[in-house]
């Protein structure tokens, strides 16, 4: 898999799933300005919280339709069922809209990085595309108590030298 960054600003999103993987992911895309609409029968508090206060949020508490994947730039699978994510997964690249699969990374056409950081000009990604991610998460926050103020005093002598 290739690291890109890009502009989430207007892109739709489609979550199906309404549990903690979800609410990460929902958290995540929300911070860059991306639209989401969630589609699932159970909803957890974090998020109907966030949907109060956000407006890019829209939940709807039913069970998913194949008729849900359509005008959407992104598709998450997040549900508790190996097999309704399975059929997400089919459905989204059948209309080629890009999807990934909280529950199969083999199954994904993207996976989400752990980020950190750093100041407004800095943020470091790391992967382990999909793997693994608790171990990005344990690497995230090694750099981020051991490394952080070292790469911030690095670059703002990088920037001074510069000039």
């Amino acid at each position: 898999m290739l690291n890109l960054n890009i502009s989430l600003e207007s892109k739709k999103w489609l979550v199906i799933g309404g549990g903690t993987v979800a609410t990460r992911r929902v958290k995540k895309i929300l911070k860059e300005e991306g639209h989401v609409r969630l589609i699932s029968p159970v909803v957890s508090k974090p998020l109907l919280k966030i949907e109060s206060q956000n407006k890019n949020l829209k939940i709807v508490k039913r069970k998913f339709r194949k008729s849900d994947i359509g005008n959407q730039d992104f598709v998450l699978a997040c549900t508790d069922s190996v097999r309704v994510n399975r059929d997400i997964v089919a459905t989204a690249k059948s209309k080629k809209i890009l999807v990934s699969n909280a529950s199969d990374k083999n199954d994904s056409e993207f996976s989400f990085t752990s980020t950190i950081n750093i100041n407004r000009d800095i943020r470091i990604n790391l992967s382990t595309d999909g793997k693994n991610p608790s171990f990005t998460k344990t690497l995230r926050i090694y750099f981020e108590k051991n490394l952080k103020g070292k790469i911030l005093s690095l670059y703002k002598n990088r920037k001074k030298s510069i000039r």
